[in-house]
């Protein structure tokens, strides 16, 4: 048996064709969505991308590991904790990844007997699926015998949106992303994140006077297909060593990504709605898995007792996760009743989802100047999360409310909540405000800004 976990990081779950999206992003991974089992209620447990990767291996919510942030001290998982690919390794199961992750936290290499790193001279998050492959596909070749669960972290999706070869977004865009008349991006001129894209060079084209918010949208689109594509080297290999019927496919991705303003957040992830927690998730293996399409909620803990259960590992108690196998053998479709998801990053929130409402708790707002302590969101009728309810809904916010309290209470167990920790600290995201009232402060000439350029790129 071989099991391959495979992430496309920062992916929202409606990017993804075999998902519905009308855009062909994910032509690759369709073939193998038909024949396995789609998930259209994976919902992250932690965002963004260090406390997901935590989670997902430890099979542990950042509640429980202290992960709900970026920087967390390295001892904060300890050296003794067994990750899911620790309890493979100690069963024989060769374990690998390719990935960048290790350069985040040690961690991240915890269980694996072979980690690799590509391309060691880029930075982390512009390394490229071609550069993973160029890993991936020999170590494929020279272990293709043999039991193994192989990880593979694609960073395409994530910013900056403009690594790729110009034949892919010529796929998804074509027109003026300069022409002066469009003002799809004039709202994110007036707020603060517009610094963020400024100053760090997640969306270089601001600075160069980009006016029009669907080309973004489509670099963001054909770094996706990018991917797709790439990816569709793996199979190739795997199907030339003929192991590809016997392996196990297994693809998510760490956090979406608001893209048009949802919530006042563009072209990154910095909150807990719908845009940023949900996630596109499917599990192929021909004859072992079943073709069908499931809405019942899951989490990325899930992952690592199913990755287990396949190797006949028996998953550990203090798990959070569990196993998909029930469903994957088609003798269930219910899982879980409610998703939790934290964000601890650029702001301090925690969702609390059932199959029609959301409760959103935000501790400290950060870079959200539009959030509320408390919001309540009819997901039937507005899916998007996009209008508190609260008020029109006084009754089922309160029952939200306690029934998200007493999760919190058997979940913290008397113990400091992370979450709330961090919401005290709330440092990133002030850095970045503090750093944005200079920027508004100085002339437009002096901080380059594009009103005062004339003509563009």
């Amino acid at each position: 048996m071989r099991v391959i976990l495979v992430f496309f990081d920062t992916m929202r779950y409606d990017h993804a064709s075999f998902n519905g999206y009308p855009r062909k992003t994910t032509p690759v991974l369709d073939e193998l969505a038909r024949e396995g089992t789609i998930f259209t209620n994976c919902y992250a447990t932690d965002v963004p991308t260090q406390p997901c990767y935590t989670a997902t291996f430890t099979g542990q919510r950042g509640i429980k590991t202290g992960i709900v942030t970026h920087g967390q001290p390295e001892e904060t998982i300890p050296s003794r904790l067994d990750t899911f690919p620790a309890l493979l390794a100690k069963k024989g199961i060769l374990t690998a990844a390719i990935s960048t992750l290790y350069r985040f936290r040690r961690w991240f290499a915890q269980g694996f007997v072979h980690y690799i790193q590509p391309n060691i001279g880029k930075w982390l998050q512009h390394v490229s699926c071609e550069d993973v492959n160029k890993e991936a596909i020999p170590w494929i070749k020279a272990y293709a015998r043999q039991e193994f669960f192989l990880f593979l972290h694609y960073w395409d999706p994530h910013t900056p949106y403009n690594l790729v070869p110009q034949r892919y977004l010529e796929k998804f865009y074509s027109g003026d992303p300069y022409d002066p008349s469009n003002k799809s991006l004039e709202d994110l001129r007036s707020r603060p994140l517009m610094y963020f894209f400024i100053s760090g060079g997640a969306v270089p084209e601001l600075k160069e006077g980009l006016t029009d918010i669907e080309y973004p949208i489509a670099q963001y689109d054909a770094e996706i297909n990018y991917a797709d594509e790439h990816f569709g080297d793996v199979l190739e290999a795997l199907e030339k060593e003929k192991v590809l019927d016997d392996t196990m496919i297994i693809f998510t991705s760490d956090h979406g990504e608001a893209l048009r303003g949802e919530h006042g957040v563009y072209f990154d992830h910095m909150d807990a709605y719908e845009q940023v927690a949900h996630v596109p998730l499917f599990i192929w293996s021909p004859g072992r898995v079943k073709a069908q399409t499931i809405s019942t909620f899951v989490q990325h803990t899930d992952i690592a007792p199913t990755v287990l259960e396949a190797f006949g590992v028996k998953a550990p108690e203090f798990f959070e996760g569990k196993s998909l196998w029930p469903i994957l053998r088609g003798e269930t479709t219910e899982h879980r009743k409610f998703v939790v998801t934290n964000q601890g990053l650029w702001s301090a929130q925690r969702a609390y989802r059932t199959k029609r409402w959301t409760l959103m708790r935000t501790y400290a707002p950060g870079m959200l100047t539009e959030a509320k302590d408390w919001e309540l969101f009819d997901r039937l009728d507005d899916p998007d999360e996009s209008k508190d309810v609260s008020a029109q809904n006084g009754d089922v916010f309160e029952e939200l409310r306690a029934e998200y309290l007493r999760w919190l209470d058997a979940e913290v167990g008397g113990k400091p909540d992370p979450l709330r920790i961090e919401a005290a600290k709330s440092s990133a995201a002030n850095s970045v405000k503090r750093r944005f009232e200079m920027w508004q402060a100085m002339s437009p000439r002096d901080r380059g800004d594009i009103d005062d350029r004339p003509g563009r790129r």
